[in-house]
C-alpha cells in the first residue's frame, strides 16, 4: 500500500478537527504502475470502518455539527476519522492515535 502521512496544520483543510491527513495517488498512471489509489483507498477506509466505526465525508461532518449546534442538538459524528475524495488525491483524516494504529498496521511502499 502506498500513501502519505501529512501532519495537519493551519494551511491545511480539516485541520481543527484532525491531526493528521493520509492521502492516496488519484493518478490513474501512477496508480496503475504502482498498485496505489483507488484501491489501497478503498482497502484503508473499510479498515478505518471496522476500526473506529462508519464515518461521514469530512464537508458533511462539518455541516452536521454546524446545523447540530444551531438546534441545539447533539451531532453524530465520528470523532476518530472521515475521508473526502474531491481534492487531487482521495483523503483520510485522522487523529494521532488513529493515523498511528494505521500506519502500524499497513506498511507504506513508498
Amino acid at each position: 500500500m502506498q500513501y502519505q502521512v501529512t501532519r495537519l496544520d493551519k494551511r491545511h483543510s480539516h485541520h481543527e478537527r484532525f491531526a493528521y491527513m493520509i492521502e492516496f495517488s488519484k493518478s490513474r498512471q501512477f496508480a496503475i504502475r504502482t498498485g496505489t489509489g483507488a484501491l489501497d483507498f478503498d482497502r484503508a477506509r473499510r479498515w478505518f470502518n471496522d476500526t473506529y466505526g462508519w464515518s461521514q465525508e469530512a464537508d458533511l461532518q462539518n455541516k452536521i455539527d454546524k446545523d447540530a449546534r444551531h438546534f441545539n442538538q447533539p451531532a453524530e459524528i465520528n470523532t476518530h476519522w472521515a475521508y473526502h475524495t474531491e481534492y487531487r488525491n482521495y483523503r483520510i483524516y485522522a487523529n494521532e492515535p488513529e493515523a498511528a494504529w494505521f500506519q502500524l498496521k499497513f506498511t507504506n511502499e513508498s
